[in-house]
This record gives C-alpha cells, structure tokens and sequence, in this order.
C-alpha cells in the first residue's frame, strides 16, 4: 500500500471511529463526506477520541501539524476544553508543566 493511500485509510478509520462513537452523526458512516478536512479532523480526533486510538491520529499526520492545531483552535478556549487540554499537554505533547503552559495560551 503506498503511503498516500495509507494516511487517507487511516484518516477514513479515524472518522469512523468518531463516527461509531456518536461524534459525526450528521453524517453517513461511509459516505465521502465522512471524512472530515484535516484540521476539523484533528480537532474532533484530539477532543474526542479514544486515547486507545490516539496513535492513528499520529500515524495519519505529523506531529507538528497537529500540535499546530491544538494550540491554534483548542488551547485557547479553557472554558471548553480545560481537561483535556491538560491531558493532551501532558501525555501527547510531552509538555513539563502543563497547567503553566496552558494557562500562559488562555491568559
């Protein structure tokens, strides 16, 4: 299977995943529409998704992308995402101190 083949399976799984679990209802399991732009993607992946499954997102897009991600549409709004944002920092972006580095991108 060659490489670009294999990331689109793999993003198609993770919408799956998010699919199965209840996050994409508004859309057809297998439908094209199903797989979700890059970016709202990583969002719902990093927001929703099991940490089982985290190592998809990974294999699906590289580390700085989603990182990018994080900090530009999740990090910002505490309110919404305070947990998990401390998780995430902690466990998935190998970050010393997270609640000083959150707190430094939400103040």
């Amino acid at each position: 299977m060659s490489a670009p083949k294999n990331i689109l399976s793999k993003k198609q799984l993770l919408s799956e995943h998010l699919y199965d679990s209840g996050y994409l209802w508004s859309y057809q399991s297998k439908s094209p529409e199903a797989v979700l732009p890059d970016e709202e993607l990583i969002v719902k992946c990093l927001s929703h998704l099991e940490f089982e499954d985290m190592h998809l997102l990974f294999e699906a897009y590289p580390y700085r992308q989603i990182k990018e991600v994080w900090l530009k549409r999740m990090l910002p709004y505490d309110d919404y995402y305070g947990t998990i944002n401390l998780l995430l920092a902690a466990l998935f972006f190998h970050i010393k101190h997270p609640k000083k580095y959150v707190q430094k991108y939400v103040a």
